[in-house]
């Protein structure tokens, strides 16, 4: 599996193991180590006209319907659905499936030094399994509203779809470290941005009980500076 030269901060919280005692000074320097991006990505949200953040926010949305949409895709195959609803619904589920890929893998590519993304590759093959158990279904059972290709063709492009992500992230990504920042450089805004950054790390490791609640505050406001 590859490994990415700076971990992004959430996923760190997330892997972070349960039983290893928790060092806010290592946070302060993953948080560091990946500020480069965070900063550049904050600037390209801000240079965003409305327009712009409406079609990001469509994007977030099309995330989450994206992976529901490739779940339902392989039941309604499964599960034999059958009838007239049953084109639309493939060719409809799999089209969602489709911008679910795309809406993680599009900002991921516009993102500099860019880093294999954990989370698009876990995405990705999610959807590629859901892909090849609708695919599977709709070349062995039958169905009387449509013929086997007709259902097979919408469920490979989504198989063709989600391995493509899977490839890019690992062929696209690079092994190199982000230039790193100099915290006295930065404006109060940008520091506010790597706070929130690390506020949002905070939480995911509270949740999962690896900070305790007593010591999320004292945490949460201590300085953003990493003892080498």
């Amino acid at each position: 599996m590859p490994k990415a030269a700076a971990i992004q901060p959430n996923e760190w919280a997330t892997v972070h193991d349960n039983f290893e005692p928790f060092d806010m000074d290592a946070l302060n320097r993953v948080v560091l180590d990946y500020a480069h991006i965070e900063l550049a990505n904050a600037k390209r949200w801000h240079r965003r006209s409305a327009l712009g953040r409406a079609v990001a926010a469509t994007g977030y949305c099309l995330k989450v319907l994206g992976l529901m949409a490739a779940v339902s895709l392989a039941l309604f195959l499964l599960t034999g659905v059958d009838g007239e609803a049953l084109i639309p619904l493939v060719y409809g589920t799999a089209a969602l499936s489709c911008a679910g890929v795309l809406a993680f893998l599009v900002p991921w590519l516009l993102t500099p030094y860019r880093q294999w993304d954990r989370t698009l590759s876990g995405i990705s093959v999610m959807v590629a399994v859901a892909a090849l158990l609708a695919l599977g279904a709709a070349c062995f059972r039958t169905f009387e509203a449509a013929p086997a290709w007709a259902l097979a063709l919408p469920c490979l492009v989504v198989l063709l779809v989600a391995a493509g992500a899977l490839v890019a992230d690992v062929r696209l990504s690079t092994a190199e470290k982000p230039p790193p920042v100099d915290l006295a450089s930065l404006s109060p805004q940008e520091i506010e941005v790597l706070l929130a950054v690390r506020h949002r790390a905070l939480r995911i490791l509270r949740s999962r009980n690896v900070v305790s609640y007593k010591d999320f505050h004292g945490f949460d406001a201590s300085p953003l500076d990493a003892r080498q």
